[in-house]
């Protein structure tokens, strides 16, 4: 790991921010190549994608400080680490649609159409911050020994326990963030209707997190159930459940059209 990419001035520069800012422009720079190519405004685009941004760093803290609610009330100056935390991913996603949304109706744009092709590369931009979650030893993995394990060093503001295997996890969302991209990409260019791609990435997303959260050695995600079930999980089976529905009701109108036509 490596949290602090350098210093300039007697200012450290984190590797955390830097590594979110990369993923954004990469994951937006191929946002408005595809946009471009769908005949959407590309600097629109970039527009609501900064949006979504704003609102989602919002969001995902927000989320952070209800999960974690009970120990803010108890200390309360640990709500100043929140301006350091990038918080909880799903809390991001949920404000950055928000975001998204209103940015999109203030300007009377096609929301769910752009909300389509906004989906995969919010799952690549997802993906490639979890290189930020690796450098900051953050969001780590259950305790393992087997092969690609990870040996965090001690280092100050680090939240990985130092010496010991864990789950290369951070690693596996990274992996899993720029596989789920190309598979929306390939459903965006063969997509039979509007809002096809948000439910394939709500319904994707939700089900590789649920998997993922089960190597997850972390405890900052809020628990249900006896600690059966985390946060994230609860909103990811939540959120398959309406995606399913969704694309069901629109397939069943399709073959209604088909068959009066």
């Amino acid at each position: 790991m490596h949290p602090i990419l350098f210093e300039i001035f007697g200012f450290e520069v984190p590797s955390y921010g830097v590594a979110l800012v990369t993923a954004f422009i990469i994951a937006t720079i191929l946002l408005r190549r595809e946009g471009a190519r769908l005949d959407l405004d590309p600097e629109q685009l970039t527009d609501a994608a900064v949006s979504g941004l704003l609102f989602g760093l919002i969001g995902a803290k927000l989320l952070l400080i209800i999960v974690e609610l009970d120990d803010f009330i108890q200390n309360p100056a640990k709500l100043l680490d929140t301006i350091r935390s990038a918080g909880v991913i799903y809390g991001g996603q949920i404000g950055g649609a928000l975001g998204v949304i209103w940015y999109l109706n203030r300007h009377k744009l096609p929301i769910v159409k752009t909300l389509d092709v906004m989906a995969p590369h919010l799952a690549l931009g997802i993906g490639l911050g979890r290189v930020a979650c690796l450098l900051a030893g953050c969001c780590y993995g259950v305790h393992y020994d087997g092969p690609f394990a990870l040996h965090f060093p001690e280092v100050a503001h680090c939240p990985a326990p130092a010496g010991v295997g864990l789950f290369p996890i951070q690693i596996v969302s990274l992996i899993n963030g720029v596989v789920l991209y190309g598979i929306l990409i390939w459903l965006l260019r063969r997509r039979k209707f509007d809002g096809q791609i948000v439910a394939a990435f709500v319904f994707l997303y939700g089900l590789t997190r649920a998997i993922i959260e089960n190597y997850r050695g972390d405890g900052v995600r809020g628990v249900w159930f006896d600690g059966m079930i985390s946060t994230s999980q609860l909103i990811a089976l939540g959120g398959m459940a309406a995606a399913i529905g969704w694309t069901l009701w629109k397939f069943k109108g399709l073959s209604r059209k088909n068959t009066s036509g």
